[in-house]
């Protein structure tokens, strides 16, 4: 067919435009009809961390170059401080001068009760001789006035006679009837003394209750001033590299101001998933991590959080500089350590996990909160399927299993039963039931343990020094000015006995690379010294024999107590608070520390599919003042757990919310996550690999 030429001509000016458009089109359907897990973009994860002081004050010393790798706690900067080492000296004098006055003052106060006593004891004996004196002039003029009444009737004496003895006998006999209430009296006084110079040598009381008092204002200055002395050392939060130093030896360092910055990938990888595939990744899902432009091995992961909604993806996740994307960012931990250059970038893939190595959970981020009474109150509905939503259940999430280093194994068991985290040490404190080898030299160790923010355990353990033993320690949580607490279980051993070690309570300080008891008291044993009324009030009234304690936490300067048994009458767990941490580790005694039943909470899990009472396993309180609670069976034997939240925590009887259910498993251990927004829980999973999850805490 013949066409005119100026026809010809416009075909001819539109085929380039036509063939672009094409390409593009072409272009665009390949990028979008790709599968939801081919060739995502990732790459490590970057932070820029900033050394930089919080008061002003001159650098002494940088311990770092450029280019240097850092580890997680390693010193960078050390500030001078002159002025601080000098102010905590004089408060060290003053601590020993008042160690010093108390002994000399019970010294005094004793040779006082000791004067008064022997002052008294002269008073006794001068009485008591006056009383035989009494006793002997009254038989003498007993016989006199016999003798002077026969002379009267023999008319041999007067009348008068007669009447002064009687007066003089009457006198005798008034000074004989008084003498045995005041020796009695002064026996009295005299137990009372020796009473109280028998106690003021066990223990100082209210005699030097000044003293003490200012005792404890000096140890809390040096606590102040140690605090601050640890401050003129600045030490890295993350592993990484030193990318710049800003300053130098001498120069002035104000808040805000950068010292050293250090760039650090802290072996994690972001992936930006498209909206597209929003909904096909979801936490615990397998990743395989190329990098980008490379073949060969992937690194191996898992994705420990997704982002809770869909936003606007970073610049460098465009196809396009013209064409913003969206999607979720997905935050994965690789199963070994590895060094990643930060920024550096991946294409990653993820897979459903499968096989038995990771145990399913029932529910997903973002699952809503059941009310736990619609299952305790007998609704039929509730009796009838799991409170837990289906959509919950279909939405698995799934537990990551720790790394533990075959190190770690050979020297020691390690069953994590609470966790803490260490937001600038970039890892977490956990504690185990037990450590060492039983029935060797190192049961019963005081060892911590630590873990990366990737489960990865570090192969040697956290010392503790100060105490022989750390046995059954159930719990841990941290508390102000550096200050941790550990509690054991308080409950008795299978064969039924419960020595001292498992009745701790201990405040550790930081002490190098490891802590040092600073405080330590046996809580069961003060609480059967306590007596029936208070154990009574505390929700024992049995006494503490079923007593188990599994979960603390702090909030607001008192310690709180989540307890695994006993429940109540109702089939409450009970939750204790003690409002004086302090006072209790310095007078060793639970009156004036304000420990009270706080709350009662009803925390079931579910075991074999038939609702059985629960116990604490552990608290948190989480930043918008709402309370997590960790539950395993009471009493009941068998694995299985709940975790709930509890909105406005408040004493009284609370009403918690059912997050999830752990079904098979054992949350003895919760916290927030190093990852903001999250919540981690870790398992016991007895001699198989501990396991951990993190989930996001808002509800």
């Amino acid at each position: 067919m013949n066409l005119p030429g100026r026809t010809r001509a416009a075909l001819s000016a539109a085929v380039p435009a036509l063939t672009m458009l094409g390409t593009l089109g072409l272009a665009a359907w390949l990028h979008f009809a790709a599968g939801p897990s081919d060739g995502i973009l990732a790459f490590a994860q970057s932070d820029v961390e900033a050394i930089a002081v919080i008061e002003v004050g001159r650098v002494k010393s940088i311990d770092v170059e450029v280019g240097a790798e850092v580890a997680p706690g390693q010193m960078i900067v050390t500030l001078e401080s002159g002025s601080v080492d000098a102010e905590l000296a004089v408060a060290r004098a003053e601590e020993a001068r008042l160690q010093a006055m108390i002994p000399a003052e019970v010294a005094r106060l004793d040779e006082e009760i000791a004067t008064n006593v022997e002052g008294l004891q002269r008073d006794l004996a001068r009485e008591v001789e006056e009383q035989r004196r009494a006793s002997a002039e009254g038989e003498v003029l007993a016989g006199e006035i016999s003798r002077v009444k026969r002379m009267v009737e023999d008319r041999q004496a007067s009348i008068d006679d007669l009447g002064s003895l009687d007066v003089q006998r009457a006198g005798v006999a008034a000074i004989a009837r008084e003498k045995p209430r005041t020796i009695q009296l002064l026996r009295t006084q005299i137990a009372a003394a020796e009473d109280r110079r028998r106690k003021l040598r066990e223990q100082a009381g209210p005699q030097t209750a000044k003293i003490e008092a200012d005792l404890a204002v000096a140890r809390r200055d040096i606590e102040q001033l140690e605090m601050l002395r640890s401050q003129t050392v600045l030490r890295a939060a993350h592993a990484g590299r030193v990318a710049a130093i800003r300053k130098r030896p001498g120069d002035v360092a104000v808040p805000g101001d950068p010292i050293v910055e250090i760039v650090s990938s802290r072996g994690r990888i972001v992936a930006c998933v498209p909206e597209r595939a929003a909904l096909d990744v979801q936490a615990g899902y397998v990743a395989k991590a190329w990098v980008r432009g490379r073949s060969g091995a992937p690194l191996i992961g898992r994705a420990v959080t997704v982002g809770p909604v869909v936003l606007e993806l970073p610049t460098r996740c465009w196809a396009s500089l013209n064409l913003p994307a969206w999607g979720r960012d997905v935050q994965i931990a690789l199963d070994q350590p590895v060094d990643l250059l930060a920024g550096q970038a991946f294409e990653v893939t993820f897979e459903r996990p499968t096989g038995p190595a990771a145990p399913g959970l029932p529910a997903a981020p973002g699952l809503p909160a059941v009310p736990v009474a619609q299952a305790a109150q007998g609704d039929p509905a509730a009796s009838a399927s799991p409170v837990v939503p289906a959509a919950a259940q279909r939405a698995g999430a799934e537990a990551l299993r720790m790394t533990v280093p075959a190190a770690l194994r050979q020297r020691s068991r390690f069953e994590p039963s609470g966790v803490l985290p260490r937001p600038a040490e970039g890892r977490y404190l956990l504690v185990s039931d037990d450590t060492g080898h039983k029935d060797e030299d190192d049961e019963g160790a005081p060892w911590l343990f630590a873990m990366s923010a990737a489960g990865a355990v570090a192969p040697e353990p956290v010392p503790v020094t100060g105490v022989e033993e750390l046995v059954d320690i159930e719990s841990i949580t941290a508390g102000d000015g550096g200050d941790v607490y550990l509690l054991s279980s308080q409950g008795y051993s299978a064969k039924g006995k419960r020595k001292t070690a498992r009745t701790a309570l201990l405040r550790l300080k930081p002490d190098g690379r490891g802590f040092r008891v600073d405080g330590e008291v046996h809580l069961a044993e003060l609480l059967d010294a306590a007596g029936p009324a208070v154990l009574a009030g505390l929700g024992l009234p049995g006494g503490t024999r079923p007593l188990e304690i599994e979960g603390m936490a702090y909030r607001d300067g008192a310690l709180y107590f989540g307890l695994k048994s006993p429940l109540d009458a109702q089939g409450n767990a009970l939750i204790w608070k003690l409002d004086a941490p302090g006072a209790l580790f310095d007078a060793k005694r639970l009156e004036g520390a304000g420990l009270s039943l706080w709350a009662r909470a009803r925390v079931d899990v579910e075991l074999g599919g038939a609702p059985t009472p629960g116990g604490i396993s552990d608290l948190s309180f989480l930043p918008d003042g709402s309370l997590a609670i960790a539950s395993t069976p009471s009493t009941a034997d068998g694995d299985a757990g709940a975790l709930f939240r509890v909105p406005r925590p408040q004493a009284g009887v609370l009403s918690p919310l059912l997050v999830r259910r752990f079904p098979g498993m054992k949350p003895e251990g919760i916290s927030l996550s190093l990852s903001s927004g999250n919540l981690i829980v870790v398992f016991d999973t007895g001699a198989e690999v501990p396991s951990f999850l993190e989930l996001p805490w808002q509800g």
